[in-house]
């Protein structure tokens, strides 16, 4: 399990980082914000290892039942809480945005080419995750997994935003970037929605991740 986490945390970081480089170079609000969103998956990798990590050390520590829990619980709850301010300054951006994506071929091009190997690296890690998720029987791998999933699609309304802007219609990246703001709003509250819950019914039952209702 610790070893899945871990492959979806490299693999965020490197695509966060590509995301970002290129969206901010092409100016493309689209693939920014998809960038944005990257880093917030990376931070719920944080939570998902650190959570492994504690379980791994159950056997020889004995913390009171629902400990481990209620630090995911808060943890989630925060990294929800950061979504949303997130997505609250993408919006912003993305209303306000008069850049349209740089005029330079190659440029666009890279773009698109980010954009689109983003889905596909997202979707592919959907598989995998799932695929361990299943075989270790772990709740929060399999949350992690439809996460992942919903970044497959977050990536693929930047990739047509994108695409939309290379065609002449530069407005069309600029919906992009907002609608996966609205994508990244309603995961925050799902997250701080499912945290709250779980911290109302005393951490008790079995540990279920923050965004497993996506």
């Amino acid at each position: 399990m610790l070893k899945a986490a871990s492959a979806s945390a490299l693999l965020n970081a490197f695509l966060m980082a590509l995301q970002i480089a290129i969206g901010l170079t092409a100016h493309s609000d689209g693939l920014f914000a998809d960038g944005v969103h990257t880093l917030s998956d990376l931070a719920g990798d944080g939570v998902v290892l650190i959570v492994l990590v504690l379980s791994s050390k159950h056997l020889s520590a004995t913390p009171r039942e629902g400990d481990g829990n209620t630090v995911q619980a808060l943890a989630s709850l925060f990294i929800a809480a950061l979504l949303i301010v997130t997505a609250a300054e993408m919006l912003w951006h993305s209303i306000g945005q008069t850049a349209t994506l740089s005029g330079n071929t190659t440029m666009q091009v890279g773009a698109l080419a980010v954009s689109s190997f983003v889905t596909i690296a997202k979707e592919a890690l959907f598989r995998y995750m799932r695929a361990e998720g299943q075989r270790a029987g772990s709740a929060i791998l399999l949350a992690s997994a439809w996460h992942a999933r919903m970044d497959a699609v977050s990536a693929l309304v930047a990739t047509l935003g994108v695409a939309g802007s290379i065609a002449g219609m530069p407005m069309l990246d600029h919906v992009a970037g907002a609608a996966i703001g609205l994508m990244i709003t309603r995961m925050g509250c799902v997250g701080a929605r499912n945290a709250l819950r779980q911290l109302s019914a005393g951490a008790a039952g079995k540990a279920t991740g923050p965004y497993a209702a996506e």
